[in-house]
């Protein structure tokens, strides 16, 4: 049994820095003076993140063996095994932290209203995509969903920056909160990319636009399609941001083979730009549509992917709804919270250095591929009304196998 005690404050000062050679240093010193599962966990993430996987996938089985039923120790093994592309694996271990991850607890004060509008308005949607019979999986009787979903509406319409909570009682409370967990799950065959894209000349595009380029239709028909299923299908939208959008993580669900195989296939398909990176994190967020997208902030991340699968008839303003990207990146003394959660302090360093911005319009199928420490926000949008309509966009980081250097994304 492995002790619990806690990583000192020391590294995780550096980790938050972004000094992972210095932090992988210290934690492999402490691992080998005083073992805990703590100092293992971390050892292991920040070695994912140096692109040491070898020694990550190690230390992470150490934890797994010691910790076997501790749901974040198996995520971030899962992780890992996504990296080195042992796609299987990976698929396995994130199967098991669904069924390890405890219950989330009841918030005293209520649901926040974006989440019981979508997780309505999609509970609604599956009961009649498969014609399933009204209150089997939303125990709400259907003259008065469409009373519910006019109500929240409305309280979204007069939310301010922070959306409001809802207090809901008995089965219709709890689905509303928390939905039966369901993944829709198909099998691929065929490529994920679009074979009308050339690898070499994104590489070159990519180089030629100081590390941003724009891709179009990304993925081929079939894989869009499935995609679109998957995200549609799939009550994995648990994170609940309080500008109004909902984030689904690999942790809850979001989770597929061709999401993998689309991170494979990226990289044989631009081996001089992606050959050296590994697949650290992925997600995907859905905006209601009175409510703003993410606020400005940089990835943890040498290269991001970023692209938008919602049908183009959705976008009520065309030519808007995508990404405003900054031609500066944080700087290198920022922590992770500085340049991903301070909105305030990033719009003023910006404005003192004179940093210019680009909008990228929204286009179904359109990808960003970009240095992920760029800053960057979702521009304004407008989308209809109606579930099948939401803003979704996925988001995957990359992040350059490496065994020495300073650690910190480039």
């Amino acid at each position: 049994m492995l002790a619990k005690n806690p990583v000192p404050n020391g590294i995780q000062k550096a980790i938050a820095l972004g000094r992972y050679e210095e932090a992988a240093a210290a934690l492999t010193r402490l691992a080998a003076r005083q073992p805990s599962l703590p100092a293992l966990v971390a050892l292991a993430s920040v070695n994912l993140q140096l692109g040491d996987l070898a020694a990550a996938k190690q230390e992470a089985l150490k934890a797994a063996e010691a910790a076997p039923r501790d749901a974040e120790v198996r995520a971030l093994l899962a992780r890992i095994r996504a990296a080195l592309d042992e796609r299987e694996a990976a698929l396995d271990d994130f199967r098991a932290v669904l069924e390890l991850a405890p219950p989330p607890a009841e918030d005293p004060a209520g649901t926040p209203v974006h989440v019981a509008l979508h997780n309505l308005e999609q509970l609604d949607y599956l009961e009649r995509k498969h014609g399933l019979a009204s209150g089997t999986l939303l125990p709400i009787p259907t003259a008065e969903r469409e009373n519910a979903r006019r109500r929240f509406n409305q309280l979204l319409d007069k939310a301010d920056t922070v959306v409001p909570r809802v207090k809901l009682e008995g089965p219709a409370g709890r689905a509303l909160a928390d939905p039966p967990r369901l993944r829709h799950d198909e099998p691929f065959a065929g490529g994920v990319l679009n074979p009308r894209n050339d690898g070499a000349a994104v590489a070159q595009a990519f180089r030629d636009g100081g590390g941003v380029v724009c891709i179009d239709n990304l993925l081929s028909p079939e894989a869009l399609a499935q995609l679109q299923r998957f995200c549609l299908e799939s009550t994995v939208w648990r994170r609940s941001y309080r500008r109004g959008y909902l984030g689904a993580y690999p942790e809850s669900g979001f989770v597929s083979p061709l999401l993998l195989q689309l991170a494979a296939e990226l990289k044989a398909a631009m081996p001089e730009l992606l050959g050296d990176h590994h697949l650290t994190y992925w997600w995907s967020f859905v905006c209601q549509h009175q409510r703003p997208g993410t606020d400005i902030h940089a990835d943890q991340s040498d290269i991001s992917l970023n692209f938008w699968i919602t049908p183009d008839h959705a976008n009520l303003s065309p030519g808007s709804g995508g990404l405003e990207m900054w031609n500066v990146a944080a700087p290198s003394g920022w922590t992770f919270n500085d340049y991903n959660a301070d909105g305030y302090r990033i719009r003023l360093h910006l404005s003192q250095i004179g940093a210019q911005s680009r909008s990228f319009p929204y286009a179904e199928n359109r990808a960003l591929l970009f240095n992920g420490m760029l800053f960057h926000q979702t521009a304004g949008c407008r989308f209809a009304d109606g579930f099948e309509n939401r803003r979704r966009n996925i988001t995957m980081l990359f992040r350059r196998n490496r065994a020495a250097g300073t650690g910190r994304p480039g």
